[in-house]
């Protein structure tokens, strides 16, 4: 029993000791983000404008150390906590992507401008409003999911 619980305190602490260095890397790339300006190369025109260089990097940046951070995150986590993210994002995300997809549907056949008016109405900004409904129907339902998880074995 002792040997575990040395080996589960020594495993925290590497996780530990992997986030706070990709901490670091991620305040160093923040500093290159902002510093660097020159526009990305190789961006082609029909895209628009090019970001800066800076920006590219620290948002390849935020995202390796988003992944990482889940794998440590995940990796930490009991089993009773994993069956319960497991079970909400399946049921939940999945009811909240068909609730809030239908809600999105019928308000737009119903005539409901779902755009707010400082926003041009284009096929891109239709379909952005599409992905973050659906990203955000998906989040609700999560979350009422993982709530009533763990509710329901109190």
């Amino acid at each position: 029993m002792n040997t575990e619980i040395t080996a589960a305190g020594a495993a925290a602490a590497r996780n530990k000791k992997k986030m706070d260095d990709l901490t670091v890397v991620l305040c160093a790339l923040t500093v290159v983000g902002v510093s660097a300006t020159a526009a990305t190369p190789f961006w082609p025109d029909a895209w628009g404008r090019a970001p800066s260089i800076g920006v590219v990097v620290l948002a390849a940046g935020l995202a390796v150390f988003t992944a990482l951070h889940t794998l440590y995150w995940w990796r930490g986590l009991d089993e009773a906590a994993k069956e319960a993210h497991k079970w909400a994002w399946w049921w939940g995300g999945n009811l909240g992507f068909v609730v809030g997809g239908a809600a999105v549907v019928i308000a737009a056949l119903a005539g409901v401008n779902l755009l707010p008016a400082a926003v041009p109405h284009t096929d891109a900004a239709l379909i952005a409003l599409g992905v973050a409904a659906a990203f955000a129907a998906q989040a609700v339902g999560y979350g009422v999911a993982w709530c009533g998880w763990w509710f329901a074995r109190r």
